[in-house]
């Protein structure tokens, strides 16, 4: 089942570890072990809900593309600073609209 976010991850989609495992072509399991390596970063390539540590929601977009450019880390570092900079500009326009009703 996949999330579609809203606000800061209109453009991003999260899913749970079976989706993300079928398109990946990797087991759940194997997930589990590329987080725990190390080579993906919470908050990045997948986020954990409410706080809950127990939900794992993945973004499909990063992850595909981890596994599109694992030999080009560059090309990667670049699609999480796209990431990266979509959540700033949804603080950025959040932050306007607070400001324009007071």
């Amino acid at each position: 089942m996949s999330v579609k976010g809203q606000g800061a991850f209109m453009s991003f989609i999260f899913c749970n570890k079976h989706v993300l495992a079928q398109r990946l072509g990797y087991s759940p399991h194997t997930l589990k072990a590329i987080r725990q390596r190390g080579d993906w970063l919470e908050g990045i390539h997948y986020i954990r809900p409410n706080g809950n540590s127990r939900v794992i929601r993945y973004n499909l977009e990063i992850c595909l593309n981890w596994l599109a450019n694992q030999n080009n880390p560059n090309a990667h570092q670049r699609a999480i600073e796209r990431y990266l900079m979509s959540l700033e500009g949804e603080k950025l326009r959040k932050a306007k609209k607070v400001i324009s009703y007071t």
